[in-house]
């Protein structure tokens, strides 16, 4: 399917894809550029390390899963 960028920017994501996504008007997405691709996906919160969405500990706006911040606390310092 071919989609033209209006002037703003924008391109609708057809209904369709929408409804097979389970994606409602507000909802976020993460847009990325994977080489010469242009990637939009829905965003799920997740660790922002790992990705894993196990139980979550916010920290600077940021989440943290339980995995990850016991590696950071058994990092020495420096």
């Amino acid at each position: 399917m071919i989609k033209k960028i209006d002037n703003l920017g924008r391109v609708v994501v057809p209904k369709g894809y929408r409804l097979m996504l389970g994606l409602e008007p507000g909802d976020p997405l993460d847009v990325e550029v994977e080489g010469d691709r242009l990637v939009i996906a829905p965003h799920h919160e997740g660790c922002t390390f790992c990705g894993g969405a196990s139980t979550l500990y916010p920290f600077l706006a940021k989440n943290i899963c339980s995995e990850c911040l016991e590696q950071i606390r058994e990092m020495p310092t420096p």
